[in-house]
């Protein structure tokens, strides 16, 4: 049957073992999870000790495994052992982690402590059928890179460098948009400490209002820009008062302050700097390798992790309403504590969000799990669409009432009394599991996770891991060299040179006052090119700005050397302020009488060289779109082969599953004939073969997870009928009728796997090729296409050290 490597063929978590029910014993029968279940979510609730971290961080192996990303919310620094996995599971790989106090405890060396470590965490992957292979493949699929808002010590995260716009369609449904204009001001004024009701606040009504102003505009939104909008509003009323009647200007010039003064903190800094809080960039890298993003905030302030949190919810509501709906599992957002962020009665700026998540995430792939120490922690309209529990040890009656509530009427094989026993004497890492997916409850003990689970990780450990490599690389972010401007000291003239009146010319304004201004020549050419290819459905115009030094051999251009030119035209004037300098232009420019010789050869060089390059899968006829990167088209092709991976194995399923009816009637028919000689054998043994054949099938094909329970009653059921059988003398033929019909159930159980794991390899986006493909323009598309001599400040000369 299938093992550890093959569960991901199936898209089946392995996540540990049954126990029996009676004896308590974990068993050999592996825990089975459809991952596809997680889209309806999953709240893993147990006190401390139960084993809730190490549940949590096998599902996000798992998903890794898979090839899935996810956002983890690490609020203690427990997630981060995510980053602890060896696949060599050498000693010096553990050493740099392991605990020094018990090196003193144990009276052994750092390194005897890590050898001894090592081979324990050998053996007891071991003992769950793990090992290096497994370790290795989880690491090759994903990339792990922690994230450490509000500080540089680690990877920094920019939150308030701009308040991003969301689409105009996800503005259009009021509800998200409520929720993220929310959420944001929410966070800001916690970051103040302003905690305020958005009914009846002002400065919460007034930044709502200013964010929903330049959000319907499509205008990104900085904190300073926000700051300057408190002080001078660009509307003139709120609701039926005006804006100084209902926020007069003094007091909003307070609130200005008080958000100034924010930005002004030298802590500010760890706010605006790093990567960008796109989720984009966090669920996959640029190269499109899933990755498990860990933003680590133990570290923060409450009000700080509120601010954070709050952000992250609403960028991840804003990226999510862009994405196509997906039936499978697209990735997942875990918080590893949420209590306080999502309480039953207080409204803390987290909730709104959250709850919108957990409404909609579902039609978009996207399963949230919650972990909590207390179910009534929980807000009941948030547990309520919740699909899956994970339950270990409660010891109150209240919270063992909240998920005796969930979980009413869900199973025959617990009693209630049954269901409060197991949950108050439930030992570390054993979790009873409710699925709205399955017919039954399940207790079962998790799996050894392959990730060291050392403890908690502090911020200066969070820069270990990156600067020894266990985080991704983060590269050399350092900015590129720009070119020095053209023009040198020497050479000027405060005679500008005569052209043409043909030519036309024009002079950009200094950045900064000089007392001698000197202008060093650019041959500018702009532009806008085209590119239309109708049976792609693709109209995309670029804009073309490109600069060439004015040198001696200007007369035959060269376009290919030419820089990209950024400087906003419009600003230029058509005439240089008194006192300015020039430097000297080639005699056979300053001859030309106008510039349409060189238009053409521009024309020409974009003709020639202007393409828009897509990406291709040929076999599955997806071309990306304009402008997307290799990594979201990579996702994109991943996700259209994830959901034909899904429709093909649901063809095959059906027709096993028609099979598999055929072996169950079988059954009936077996046990038919002896019922007509010996009426006491019932159908009682009839469930029993179904029960075992069914529990096989539904672990493959995910309709329900395989319970041992089944299993024990399967057994009994089976000696009782023996007994019966026994009597009539029929039990040889009757075993051997069940015996034959078991055999064709494995066959048949192997021969499903074979399929879906040759359904997986040839699904598997590592087989299909990515190429380029390029919309080429006609010159027809080529317009706008004008060329000037462009006159630009040079202010690294001698003539500024004089000044001084």
């Amino acid at each position: 049957m299938a093992g550890a490597s093959d569960y991901e063929k199936m898209d089946l978590f392995y996540l540990g073992r049954e126990l029996d029910p009676e004896t308590g014993e974990t068993t050999r029968q592996p825990l089975l999870y459809k991952n596809k279940h997680l889209t309806t979510h999953a709240a893993i609730i147990g006190m401390t000790g139960s084993g809730k971290t190490g549940l949590g961080i096998d599902l996000i192996e798992e998903a890794a495994i898979d090839k899935l990303p996810s956002i983890v919310i690490d609020p203690k620094g427990d997630m981060t052992n995510l980053l602890l996995s060896f696949p060599d599971l050498a000693a010096d790989d553990f050493e740099p982690w392991v605990d020094e106090g018990q090196v003193a405890q144990k009276g052994i060396s750092r390194k005897e402590l890590a050898a001894d470590t090592a081979a324990t965490w050998g053996k007891g992957l071991a003992s769950w059928d793990l090992d290096k292979e497994r370790i290795g493949r989880m690491r090759g699929s994903v990339d792990f890179v922690v994230y450490t808002p509000g500080s540089s010590t680690g990877r920094p995260v920019s939150v308030l460098d701009s308040m991003d716009a969301p689409d105009p369609e996800v503005l259009k449904d009021n509800d998200t948009a409520a929720a993220l204009v929310n959420s944001t001001v929410s966070s800001i004024l916690a970051l103040v400490g302003v905690k305020a009701d958005p009914l009846k606040s002002r400065e919460h009504i007034l930044l709502s209002s200013l964010v929903l102003y330049y959000w319907r505009k499509q205008q990104d939104l900085s904190l300073e820009m926000l700051i300057g909008a408190v002080v001078n509003p660009p509307f003139a009323k709120i609701g039926s008062l005006t804006t100084d009647v209902f926020y007069p200007q003094p007091k909003r010039m307070d609130l200005a302050m008080q958000l100034n003064n924010i930005m002004a903190s030298p802590a500010f800094s760890g706010w605006t700097q790093g990567e960008p809080l796109r989720i984009e960039n966090f669920l996959y890298s640029d190269s499109g390798k899933p990755q498990v993003s860990i933003f680590y905030i133990a570290h923060l302030s409450d009000d700080e992790r509120m601010f954070f949190v709050t952000m992250l919810l609403g960028r991840f509501i804003s990226w999510m309403r862009r994405q196509e709906g997906s039936s499978g599992l697209r990735c997942l957002l875990y918080m590893d504590e949420i209590f306080g962020y999502f309480p039953p009665s207080a409204n803390p700026p987290s909730k709104k969000p959250m709850l919108l998540l957990l409404k909609q995430a579902r039609a978009y792939g996207i399963g949230v799990v919650l972990s909590t120490q207390n179910p009534v922690d929980l807000d009941y309209k948030g547990l309520s669409n919740i699909g899956t529990w994970f339950v270990g040890r409660l010891q109150t009656r209240q919270d063992q009432d909240r998920v005796m509530a969930g979980i009413a009427g869900s199973s025959d094989n617990y009693s209630e009394q049954q269901i409060r026993a197991m949950l108050s004497d439930m030992r570390g890492r054993t979790f009873l599991l409710y699925s709205a997916h399955q017919d039954e409850l399940v207790l079962f003990e998790t799996r050894w996770a392959m990730s060291y689970l050392r403890g908690p990780v502090s911020l200066s450990e969070i820069g270990k891991m990156i600067t020894t490599g266990i985080d991704r690389d983060s590269g050399d972010q350092s900015p590129a060299a720009q070119p020095a401007p053209a023009g040198t000291a020497e050479g000027y003239s405060i005679i500008p040179p005569m052209l043409s009146v043909g030519v036309e010319q024009c002079f950009l304004p200094a950045p900064i006052p000089v007392e001698e201004l000197n202008y060093a020549p650019w041959l500018v050419g702009t532009a806008t090119v085209r590119f239309f290819k109708q049976s792609q459905r693709i109209d995309e115009t670029s804009e073309i700005c490109l600069r060439l030094p004015v040198t001696d051999d200007i007369e035959k251009p060269d376009w290919q050397q030419a820089e990209e030119y950024t400087v906003e035209l419009g600003d230029c004037e058509d005439q240089a302020p008194e006192g300015s300098r020039f430097a000297s232009l080639p005699s056979a420019f300053s001859a030309l009488r106008n510039l349409r010789g060189l238009e053409k050869e521009f024309d020409d060089f974009l003709y020639h060289s202007k393409r828009l390059p897509l990406m291709k899968v040929t076999p599955l006829n997806l071309t990306s779109k304009p402008g997307e990167t290799e990594a979201l088209f990579n996702k994109r092709v991943a996700d259209l082969l994830r959901g034909k991976k899904e429709a093909e194995a649901d063809k095959v399923k059906e027709r096993y599953a028609k099979k598999q009816r055929r072996l169950e009637t079988r059954l009936e028919k077996a046990y038919a004939r002896i019922d007509k000689e010996k009426g006491d054998v019932t159908a009682k043994g009839i469930d029993t073969a179904l029960s075992v054949g069914v529990a096989i099938f539904g672990a493959l094909f995910g309709r329900k997870t395989l319970s041992v329970s089944t299993a024990t009653r399967t057994a009994r059921s089976m000696r009782g009928a023996g007994r019966v059988l026994k009597e009539k003398g029929d039990v040889q033929r009757a075993e051997d009728a069940v015996v034959l019909i078991q055999e064709d159930i494995d066959a048949l159980a192997r021969e499903l796997q074979e399929k879906l794991s040759a359904l997986a390899e040839s699904f598997d986006p590592l087989n299909y090729d990515l190429e380029i493909v390029n919309i080429t323009p006609r010159h027809s598309d080529i317009y706008n296409l004008q060329l000037r001599l462009v006159w630009e400040p040079v202010l690294d000369l001698p003539a500024v050290d004089n000044m001084r």
